[in-house]
């Protein structure tokens, strides 16, 4: 699995569905996060996990992982595609 491939085609679809990448970090054991953020004055921000294994270090804003054994990639694109405030969290 092309983790950083597949982190570029999330961003890709993420900015269809209104959220811009803020960050995207490596982490040693391989998975990519990439921190996505949508709205004007206010905004939303949440974390998308991009890794071969179940996620054991919990991030401080919302994450969702996609792995084999946690989300999917349409799972993904799903929850991205949910209304304002109801994916991240508002700060």
């Amino acid at each position: 699995m092309d983790l950083p491939l597949i982190a570029d085609e999330i961003t890709i679809e993420a900015k269809k569905l209104g959220w811009k990448r803020s960050e995207t970090r490596l982490a040693s054991t391989g998975s990519v996060y990439i921190e996505l953020i949508r709205g004007e004055c206010v905004k939303e921000w949440v974390v998308i996990r991009i890794a071969d294994h179940k996620q054991f270090y919990h991030h401080w804003l919302t994450t969702y992982s996609m792995s084999p054994v946690e989300f999917t990639f349409d799972e993904i694109l799903e929850i991205l595609g949910k209304p304002f405030g109801e994916v991240g969290d508002i700060l």
